[in-house]
């Protein structure tokens, strides 16, 4: 099984690369670095990866979307926008392209082509005013100050709803656009605003819908899964870092016949958003674990860990990869 990872880095210059891991060989190969651009935000890059079609891609890092060739990995087309902040998650369906704009907190949808259809907003008239003009508080040293005169696309800050990963829904949830959030620790519906699932202990992150379940991360490293229909009530399945040997912040997934692939990223700095971390931060890493469903045993870990602090979002299969 062969997947496509999006890497990005805490530390250093800001960048985007795309690798390849083959794993049933254990071998991680770099296959596409994305050009930077002069908005570059320090700490972020690549999140979002996924299929347009047979032959190309779209990726999303903090304020760009970007569609890829697979055969070359030339960059096709890029779409910046002043209203695009930290990116988390896009998928694909039927032609139309599904954003997570966290830093919005909106959803954007886009045809095949890269134009915007709509961008279903989160906020009020009033509350959108004030995330841009930076007419709110901050604390600690993640964001910016609002005083710091960075354009909205290039600020760190706050969030209502934090839109992780979002989805358009088959017929058992009514094709609803669907979307993960921190916020309300639930899932949601953003054209309605409406929570349309059992609240989680811990916030969600990245979700995935296999045979007849819609199965999500916690950041806390607890997979949990809910029968597709309505209301989604979620059962937890895997408490990975009960017996997993490495800890990080749990996010991507990835779900084919028994195998279940959880990424992870390194954490570099206590938070009383960090509660859950039962090690020192020391020993938390960047990674892959490859988990059977069947028995729920960890079967590989595939090290992603850098020195300047690598962190993964998405994971997709290589559909022209795998035979």
């Amino acid at each position: 099984m062969k997947l496509l990872v999006p890497v990005s880095y805490f530390f250093g210059k800001p960048r985007s690369e795309i690798w390849q891991l083959d794993t049933e060989n254990n071998v991680k190969k770099l296959i596409c670095s994305l050009p930077s651009s002069n908005k570059e935000v320090r700490g972020k890059g690549i999140t979002g990866l996924s299929w347009l079609d047979n032959d190309y891609l779209v990726a999303c890092d903090f304020n760009r979307l970007i569609k890829l060739e697979y055969d070359s990995w030339n960059v096709v087309e890029v779409v910046e926008d002043s209203e695009f902040n930290d990116l988390h998650h896009l998928s694909v369906s039927k032609n139309r392209i599904y954003l997570a704009n966290t830093g919005r907190d909106s959803i954007d949808v886009f045809d095949d082509r890269l134009n915007m259809i709509q961008r279903i907003d989160g906020l009020s008239e009033q509350e959108w005013k004030q995330r841009v003009t930076g007419d709110y508080e901050v604390s600690g040293p993640y964001f910016d100050s609002p005083c710091s005169g960075l354009p909205f696309h290039s600020r760190r800050g706050p969030d209502k709803w934090h839109f992780n990963h979002v989805f358009k829904a088959g017929e058992g949830l009514e094709e609803r656009i669907i979307a993960t959030s921190f916020g309300a620790r639930a899932m949601m519906d953003p054209e309605t605003l409406e929570v349309i699932s059992s609240k989680l202990p811990v916030q969600p992150h990245d979700g995935f819908v296999h045979g007849d379940y819609l199965w999500v991360t916690t950041v806390s490293g607890t997979i949990y899964r809910a029968a597709i229909n309505q209301p989604l009530v979620f059962e937890p399945v895997v408490d990975l870092f009960a017996y997993a040997p490495h800890q990080g912040w749990c996010r991507g997934m990835y779900i084919s016949g028994d195998k279940l692939f959880v990424g992870i990223t390194a954490i570099y700095e206590k938070s009383n958003r960090t509660r859950w971390l039962k090690g020192a931060i020391e020993d938390s890493r960047s990674g892959i674990y490859k988990i059977s469903l069947s028995s729920l045993q960890i079967e590989a870990f595939y090290d992603f860990s850098t020195a300047e602090g690598s962190r993964i979002f998405s994971i997709v299969p290589d559909l022209q990869g795998n035979p």
